[in-house]
Parts: structure tokens; sequence; C-alpha cells
């Protein structure tokens, strides 16, 4: 569900890596120039660390960059909070418009416990247990 989640989150950016970089211009936190690389390399990000969910590949990376990309989103949207603008949070490019900020927030806590969930889960301390052996 997580990883169906990026994909599609990184599908609705990657189609349009203009609108999305004016999105990420709209937190204030980036040069243009950063924020216009980001544009055009986060959704791919997405897309693959989301693949990599969906077909159990090279989970304990692509849950480790899903979290560290939730906990990103998490800050800046917390941040465009903390300092009052009113924006979009962009987080499916142009699919959904005027989710604004809280909403995306709280949804991004969600996915984060969901997240943790995974972490903690039996799959996941089944390869905790396999990676242990075979460096040992």
């Amino acid at each position: 569900m997580i990883g169906a989640l990026f994909v599609f989150a990184g599908a609705t950016k990657a189609y349009d890596p203009a609108a999305f970089a004016s999105e990420i211009q709209r937190y204030q936190l980036l040069p243009w120039l950063f924020g216009a690389l980001l544009a055009a390399y986060l959704p791919w990000l997405e897309i693959t660390s989301g693949l990599f969910l969906i077909l159990g590949r090279f989970e304990r990376g692509a849950l480790l960059l899903v979290s560290v990309l939730l906990l990103t989103f998490t800050i800046a949207l917390g941040s465009a909070i903390a300092r009052g603008l009113g924006i979009d949070c962009g987080c499916f490019g142009k699919t959904f418009q005027s989710t604004g900020t809280v909403v995306p927030l709280v949804r991004n806590l969600l996915l984060l416990v969901g997240v943790g969930v995974l972490w903690a889960g039996p799959k996941a301390r089944k390869l905790s247990a396999r990676s242990k052996r075979e460096t040992e």
C-alpha cells in the first residue's frame, strides 16, 4: 500500500517537473536551482523506492528511503505551517488541489506510523535476522 502510494505520488510529479519545482519553491526553503534539480530527481526516487517495496526487492533500503522521504516531507510541511505559508503541499503534483498543509501533515504522520509497523513487522525481523547470519 505504501509502495503504491509512493509510485503514484512520484508519477504525478514526474509528469510535470516544472510544476513540481514551483511547488517546492512555495515552501521557501531552497534556492531555485536546487529546488529545480530536486524536482527532476525526487519523483524518480519515490517511484523507485515504491516499486521496490511493491516487488519485495531491496526492502530494507526502500523502507529506509521511504522513511527519510516521509520525515523530510513532514518537516517541510511543519515548517510551512509554523511560518504561516498558505500553500498546497504538492505531494501528488497537480492531481489533487487545495489540500493545504495540515491534512498532508496528518497523512504523513499516519504514513510514518505505517512505515514503523513495516520496520517492526515479522517480515522485517526475518530480513534482519537473515542479514545478521549472512554477515557472520
